[in-house]
């Protein structure tokens, strides 16, 4: 009893940190794993301890860090297992900027949510309620069963299915979108279908470059040179558009005369590159002149002066090829 005289009375405290050390020990010999209410217990004297801890808080948080670490799952009622993760809180116990009693304000929060942690309240469920729902018009319907067609259409697909499943089992790594595919076939038929059509509108344009000029003839078929001669004086003044028109015009004149080819209006461009295949070099100088031709006239690209005198060389060495024999 001297040495207590002579140390100051017994701080109650200390009594308290003896006693957290004695009650958790056999629940921490037992594991990492506290059932549900020691759990809470063990929180509320850590809470308690901290209330008390005066100016040995430090020794108090230590014991709480090893307290909280030791604990990693919790026991249910119901006998589940709750894993649990203390590390915001032994972060806070290691912050000495947090005082003791900031810390017990903490967990008293903490011990609040005991009421709904970890399983939430529920409502109960009104039954009656739900009834009166499901007695509703918009509930009350029968699933229509599926007429022929829509059985056969169904086999179809569950057929294509099936074969492509075959191909591609479920465990290959290669997923194909099986369920839409008759859908993707037919978007691709029609992108097919509609890039024909564009290509037949925009390449199988007849070589209508003389219907308007013959009209300007007032109906008289229209010469080479006359188609040349005009695609000099619109060039000269700067409508190098149609005089492209006019000079393709005139190399498709020259040819027919020479009996290179013949010239039809409702032939498209493509067609006489056709009738022209047996002579290669022809047919490649005549390929150059359509492609420019079709991009100024029905792509509307514009030419500067350098680009026409470019072209109308072009023409003019499609103009020097020799009779056919």
């Amino acid at each position: 009893m001297a040495w207590w005289g002579r140390n100051g009375r017994f701080q109650p405290y200390l009594i308290s940190l003896v006693l957290l050390l004695v009650a958790a020990r056999p629940a921490l010999a037992q594991g990492s794993r506290l059932p549900l209410d020691a759990y809470w217990d063990t929180i509320t004297q850590i809470r308690n301890d901290l209330r008390a801890a005066g100016d040995e808080g430090a020794a108090v948080r230590q014991t709480a860090v090893t307290t909280l670490t030791a604990i990693t799952e919790v026991e249910l009622s119901n006998g589940r297992i709750q894993p649990i993760n203390h590390s915001f809180l032994i972060r806070q116990l290691q912050n000495e900027e947090n005082s003791p009693n900031q810390l017990a304000q903490l967990l008293t929060a903490y011990l609040a949510s005991r009421q709904s942690w970890p399983d939430p309240t529920l409502p109960k469920l009104d039954q009656a309620a739900l009834d009166d729902i499901l007695r509703q018009p918009e509930f009350q319907y029968t699933v229509d069963e599926p007429n022929f067609l829509q059985r056969l259409w169904q086999d179809i697909r569950q057929a294509i299915e099936d074969f492509f499943l075959r191909l591609f089992p479920e465990d290959n790594t290669v997923r194909l979108p099986v369920s839409n595919l008759l859908a993707i076939l037919a978007a691709v038929l029609v992108a097919a279908v509609l890039l024909y059509a564009l290509r037949d509108l925009i390449t199988g344009f007849t070589a209508d470059a003389a219907m308007h000029a013959e009209d300007a003839l007032g109906g008289q078929p229209l010469t080479a040179e006359q188609a040349l001669q005009r695609a000099q004086e619109l060039s000269t003044g700067g409508d190098y558009r149609t005089a492209v028109r006019y000079l393709y015009l005139s190399a498709l004149l020259l040819l027919e005369e020479r009996g290179l080819l013949r010239y039809d209006r409702s032939l498209t461009n493509h067609e006489y590159l056709r009738t022209v295949a047996h002579r290669p070099e022809l047919a490649a100088i005549l390929r150059e002149v359509i492609d420019v031709f079709d991009r100024v006239w029905y792509g509307f690209q514009t030419l500067t002066a350098s680009e026409y005198e470019a072209y109308a060389r072009r023409v003019e060495t499609l103009r020097q090829q020799k009779e056919a024999r």
